[in-house]
């Protein structure tokens, strides 16, 4: 999967709502997603998750974070002050998801795709003309 032409090139800034969490990315995604499961929607508490995954390695966070485990596969961090999603971490890779809204910028990468539209709420229309896939990526995480 090639990346996406329209990323600006790294490094990536962010953080939670409060400013108490705040992160650091020296690398390029290795993958962006809106995904639209029902996990996704209830822990964001929206209709979908837009999100980027990176290197583990080229990421700082700092400020302490709390977290919960969504699933069997996913630790979800937040900010205990404020409570924004700041970091999800999948079990079974060396790399860490950051939502697209938590950036400084944005509008600094864009979505390659949209998974999990079995579960899209039936009043969001999806016209950006990018890949829909009824449940998961057809492909994984690009490798660092």
């Amino acid at each position: 999967m090639p990346a996406n032409p329209f990323n600006l090139p790294p490094p990536y800034e962010g953080g939670c709502a409060c400013g108490t969490v705040r992160y650091r990315i020296e690398a390029e995604t290795l993958g962006s997603r809106v995904c639209h499961c029902r996990i996704c929607q209830r822990a964001m508490g929206a209709p979908f998750l837009a999100v980027a995954s990176f290197p583990k390695a080229a990421v700082t966070v700092t400020g302490e974070t709390a977290r919960w485990r969504s699933s069997e596969r996913l630790w979800r961090h937040f900010c205990p002050k404020c409570g924004t999603r700041v970091t999800l971490e999948p079990l079974d890779g060396d790399r860490l998801g950051f939502p697209l809204a938590t950036l400084d910028d944005p509008c600094a990468i864009n979505p390659e795709m949209h998974i999990w539209v079995s579960a899209k709420v039936p009043w969001l229309m999806l016209s950006d003309g990018l890949p829909q896939y009824r449940e998961g990526s057809p492909e994984p995480y690009r490798t660092a």
